[in-house]
């Protein structure tokens, strides 16, 4: 059965008149008649008869009504869901985040496009950079930290540099540390004091180990801890002195202080969006990518 001789019938029942459904549908009128002969074939039952100017539905004709509004109904509303989509008021965002971006720079953007574009659902996934590049088939977009190669990313993505960050020692407010160095610390303090590291997977962690080993120093990893909050809560309970983005000591207010590193540059870092190519991008995607970029 074609769904379009249905939708026509539903049309011509509407009015009541082959003449007046072919102009609203811009068809001629052997065109309508045409789908309403070959419709009726197909059914092998008589679904209308004249009376007068009229068209007038034979019980079987009703029947078939009921579902041709279904459909005309459920017609209706996709073209309604396409033209929300089309201006960017439907559809869901999927986004990859690690926990520092997720936590410190996505939330702006989130509102901006909640309030350009309200009709769109967001499903936000975290977890460190490995985790989000080995599930980017799942994604919209992914937000990450540290390297990444194109040769580790599905043909079809690209990676889009975004924004710069920089990476603190994290110390607890009566740390020594603290006391000697009020502003740059040299890196040679990941030797000198127990370390808490990163999960192996962190952005922030593989930028420290690189940064550490062009300055030629390999220091004792014993203990590893995943995410930001866990730093934060290690270094506070005083097993050791961390490292994390600035951002999130930013509003830091328990104990714990933030100290630059490797002066006079600081270590800085780049957050990195990871995409589709152009050509394959929804809307939704271009319209997020847009109010980030």
């Amino acid at each position: 059965m074609n769904p379009t001789h249905l939708l026509t019938f539903a049309i011509v029942a509407r009015f009541k008149s082959i003449t007046q459904a072919a102009e609203y549908l811009h068809l001629g009128q052997p065109a309508v008649s045409g789908q309403l002969k070959l419709l009726q074939n197909q059914i092998g039952e008589p679904l209308y008869f004249r009376k007068g100017y009229q068209i007038e539905l034979t019980p079987a004709g009703q029947g078939l009504l009921e579902y041709a509004q279904q459909m005309t109904d459920i017609f209706n509303q996709a073209g309604e869901y396409v033209r929300c989509l089309q201006q960017v008021n439907a559809g869901t965002l999927r986004l990859g985040s690690t926990t520092t971006i997720a936590s410190f720079y996505l939330p702006q953007y989130l509102v901006l496009l909640q309030t350009s574009h309200a009709g769109v659902n967001v499903r936000m996934k975290t977890g460190d950079t490995d985790e989000i590049i080995r599930n980017l088939e799942d994604l919209d977009l992914g937000f990450i930290e540290g390297p990444v190669h194109a040769q580790e990313l599905p043909g079809n993505y690209q990676v889009i540099n975004w924004q710069e960050d920089e990476i603190v020692l994290v110390l607890p407010e009566d740390h020594q540390i603290a006391r000697d160095y009020p502003e740059f610390v040299p890196l040679d303090v990941f030797m000198k004091y127990q370390v808490i590291w990163r999960e192996p997977g962190s952005g922030a962690r593989q930028a420290v180990e690189t940064w550490l080993a062009s300055a030629g120093i390999q220091p004792k990893i014993s203990i590893e801890v995943t995410g930001v909050s866990g730093i934060k809560e290690a270094v506070r309970a005083g097993l050791g002195i961390g490292f994390a983005s600035s951002q999130a000591l930013r509003n830091e207010r328990q104990g714990l202080v933030a100290r630059r590193l490797n002066a006079p540059s600081g270590l800085i870092w780049q957050l990195k969006i990871i995409a589709p190519k152009k050509a394959i991008r929804s809307r939704v995607t271009q319209a997020f990518l847009d109010l980030c970029l």
